[in-house]
């Protein structure tokens, strides 16, 4: 009896090249931008390995975005939650969505927490833990707000509406007077003065009718 040249049944043939293919879209699938310092088996390797030089620029990522939402937060502190919570996501990232708008969303996140607990504290009357808090050392020093009161300085800041902090940040921060920040598109002279103001009296500074917004970045 004639024997067939190879063995037939289900699995019988030459290999399966759409095997190959799928393993190597998979093996591909698992190499993404930050694996290296995000695909650790735990948060505490991973932390270490944020924390060693820095390696996905995660400070200047907080800055970038403490500017972009023109919030009243110390970097110093923004960095440590972020890299928290980056650290303990980090393992079971893979890869989507891309890893600048990954890390934005976590930094968003630390960004929203911190706001959160000032408002928590500051509600149930949790004083600072020193009159000198360090979290808020940056507002006394920069604005010569009392330290006793910079805490609920920078959480009426955080709470205001987005154009007031941002009107605020173009004046006082970026050092552009009130013209060009009109002349750029932000509204009618009135609308952006009544902005600058409401940001002042959130901050506890005080208001000079007469300046045109260079006074203001000169107070700091």
């Amino acid at each position: 009896m004639h024997e067939p040249s190879h063995p037939v049944g289900p699995h019988s043939g030459p290999p399966d090249e759409s095997h190959d293919r799928a393993r190597s879209g998979r093996d591909s699938a698992s190499d993404f931008p930050g694996r290296a310092i995000l695909g650790a088996r735990s948060s505490r390797e991973v932390l270490a390995r944020l924390l060693d030089g820095d390696p996905l620029e995660i400070d200047a990522r907080c800055r970038e975005r403490i500017v972009a939402r023109a919030l009243m937060l110390a970097l110093r502190r923004v960095y440590l939650r972020a890299v928290a919570r980056i650290a303990h996501q980090g393992p079971r990232y893979l890869g989507v969505p891309g890893l600048d708008v990954w890390l934005t969303q976590r930094i968003d996140e630390s960004l929203d927490d911190l706001i959160a607990e000032d408002r928590e504290e500051e509600l149930s009357g949790v004083p600072p833990t020193s009159p000198w808090d360090p979290r808020f050392a940056f507002v006394s020093e920069t604005l010569g707000i009392e330290p006793a009161l910079a805490r609920r300085a920078c959480l009426c800041f955080n709470m205001l509406p987005d154009e007031v902090r941002r009107t605020y940040f173009a004046i006082a921060v970026e050092r552009k007077s009130l013209h060009r920040y009109v002349a750029e598109g932000h509204g009618p002279p009135a609308r952006v003065r009544e902005q600058l103001d409401q940001a002042l009296r959130a901050l506890g500074l005080p208001i000079d009718p007469d300046q045109d917004g260079r006074e203001v970045s000169d107070e700091r």
